[in-house]
């Protein structure tokens, strides 16, 4: 089935949350991860990020994206706190795929984490994107054995891949 949609993994993938982590999330300052700002308007499906947030919910999430001027690019944001699961958990992607509309064949779902960002979509039959370069590392991530779909070592080999996938 073609790609319908793109999700996101949040922390490590679109926004560094490593930086200033003793302020509330709704007052940080952005930190974007490498390649955010040159490869999200190059894709043109709907944009989706799925978020495990510890208390922050969709509005805070969305406000950040708003801040960093992404805001118009995501249709949906979708959070721990509205699913009541957390990433690996199939729980979250049922609920992902449900606000969404969306089948899990149609979405290509992009983290840097092993342990919950792919294999939970791999649990769950999505395709996955690993975003494996340094810069993306979480220090979270443990030793997994989840294989994910594709693997990139930077957010800017991401277009090439989606149009790849696009022309199949």
């Amino acid at each position: 089935m073609p790609l319908k949609a793109i999700a996101f993994d949040w922390g490590h993938t679109l926004m560094d949350e490593r930086r200033d982590e003793h302020i509330p999330l709704d007052t940080r300052p952005i930190h974007l991860m490498p390649g955010v700002v040159e490869v999200l308007p190059q894709l043109t499906l709907p944009l989706a990020v799925w978020a495990n947030t510890r208390v922050d919910g969709e509005p805070t999430v969305r406000g950040w994206l708003n801040r960093a001027g992404l805001g118009q690019l995501f249709q949906w944001v979708i959070t721990s706190v509205e699913a009541g699961a957390r990433k690996p958990l199939p729980e979250f992607f049922q609920y992902a795929f449900a606000r969404c509309g969306l089948t899990k064949d149609s979405v290509l779902f992009v983290g840097n984490q092993l342990n919950t960002d792919i294999a939970g979509g791999e649990a769950f039959g999505v395709r996955t994107v690993w975003l494996s370069g340094a810069a993306y590392r979480s220090l979270d991530d443990g030793p997994c054995s989840a294989m994910p779909t594709y693997t990139i070592d930077t957010l800017s080999s991401l277009p090439t891949l989606v149009q790849s996938l696009q022309t199949l």
